[in-house]
């Protein structure tokens, strides 16, 4: 019991002597004429021709981060916006006069994929599920046979209780499947409704979503390159990164 208690607490100590992992955020680096806050969120506009385009930080989430885009079309033809034309650049530097080392090239997140692999995931759950409820039933069924062949009450009593006890661990597991299934759900709402999809915005028209990029933890200053049929547009965003103390450490 002794040595049980020992491991125990050095689990934890072990547990407690992990660090936190960092927290990022964006910082946008335009002028003061190009920005505006909206929410504590700091957005920055811009124009060429008749297209106007709006970027703020959204969130870092996992190892990725979001933009919030705007792209509004005031020209007399369609443009079509997509987000295979979101891609940035990575810069061990601070300051865009001077981003220094290049560290990476990415392109945004393609919604569509991301759509499409929940699909087959949610295709894959459902064969799975299918075959643990065909075995579920099977072992039931030979665990009744069993006890009906059974010469001793002790064997009718233990395959009853073999019964009962496959039983609850298959309504656990349909438990966890439903969950499983229900995120997998939200996840896929989610990229078919908030996310920015390819679109063909005609005159007058806008379209709102969030860009979804790679996080690179080791860059400073991330330039985002936008193309919009012909137009070009680019910004930068500084990444902060916090380290979260232990609370004991903490003020």
């Amino acid at each position: 019991m002794k040595r049980l208690l020992l491991f125990i607490i050095g689990v934890l100590l072990g547990i407690q002597a992990c660090s936190p992992e960092p927290v990022y955020r964006l910082k946008a680096e335009a002028d003061n004429n190009q920005t505006s806050y909206y929410q504590g969120v700091e957005y920055i506009h811009m124009q060429k021709d008749s297209v106007q385009l709006t970027v703020g930080y959204y969130e870092h989430t996992s190892n990725l981060f979001a933009l919030e885009v705007e792209v509004i079309n005031n020209s007399d033809r369609f443009i079509r916006v997509a987000p295979d034309s979101f891609k940035y650049e990575s810069y061990v530097g601070e300051q865009p006069e001077n981003p220094g080392k290049l560290l990476t090239v990415n392109t945004a997140k393609d919604p569509e994929q991301k759509i499409l692999n929940i699909d087959m995931e949610l295709s894959r759950q459902e064969v799975r599920q299918k075959g643990d409820e065909f075995l579920f039933y099977t072992l039931q069924g030979l665990t009744v046979a069993s006890a009906v062949a059974a010469d001793t009450k002790e064997e009718r009593e233990e395959a009853g209780e073999d019964l009962a006890e496959n039983a609850v661990h298959q309504q656990i597991d349909r438990v966890e499947y439903r969950y499983d299934r229900s995120s997998l759900r939200q996840s896929r709402q989610f990229w078919e409704g908030e996310v920015l999809r390819i679109t063909d915005l005609w005159p007058n028209e806008s379209i709102r979503g969030l860009v979804y990029f790679k996080t690179d933890p080791e860059a400073r200053l991330y330039n985002i390159i936008i193309k919009i049929e012909e137009l070009h547009f680019n910004t930068w965003f500084l990444q902060q990164k916090y380290q979260p103390k232990h609370s004991i450490d903490e003020d």
